[in-house]
């Protein structure tokens, strides 16, 4: 055992320093790869609710809130009272779509180089990787 490698670990640590490379290329939009997603979900769902963007982003409320608060201390987004008064709809704004507009050349760069390093043979297999580890684990197999 204790020769054997963590998968959980070692994909750990790899999607941090993507990551990494992400926010250091995006710097000058002033946003971060996270942040940049949770934009490009906001603007794609064109003014989705608390509820709506936990679903389409598989992140707990709690947690989604959380990152919405830092959006909107940014000045990225903004709220609106939703169609039944007891929900809020979330928006991009004026300084959010122009943090999104910038971020998204620097984001294809990464991605670009990420994509060429890889190989469309290697991303297909990443990608089957990655569904396959994320298929839930039964009890008994753990």
């Amino acid at each position: 055992m204790s020769d054997e490698r963590c998968l959980c670990i070692d994909l750990r640590s790899a999607a941090q320093q993507l990551t990494q490379a992400y926010d250091d290329a995006m710097a000058p939009s002033g946003i971060s790869v996270t942040q940049f997603s949770q934009l490009n979900l906001i603007r794609s769902l064109e003014a989705p609710t608390l509820t709506d963007l936990a679903d389409a982003s598989q992140l707990e409320r709690s947690t989604l809130g959380r990152n919405l608060k830092v959006l909107e201390k940014m000045g990225l987004i903004h709220t609106r009272v939703g169609p039944d008064a007891r929900s809020k709809t979330i928006h991009l704004s004026r300084k959010g779509r122009d943090a999104f507009k910038r971020a998204v050349p620097l984001w294809y760069a990464v991605q670009n180089e990420l994509l060429e390093r890889l190989g469309l043979d290697r991303r297909e297999q990443l990608e089957d990787m990655l569904a396959t580890l994320t298929e839930p684990l039964a009890a008994n197999q753990i």
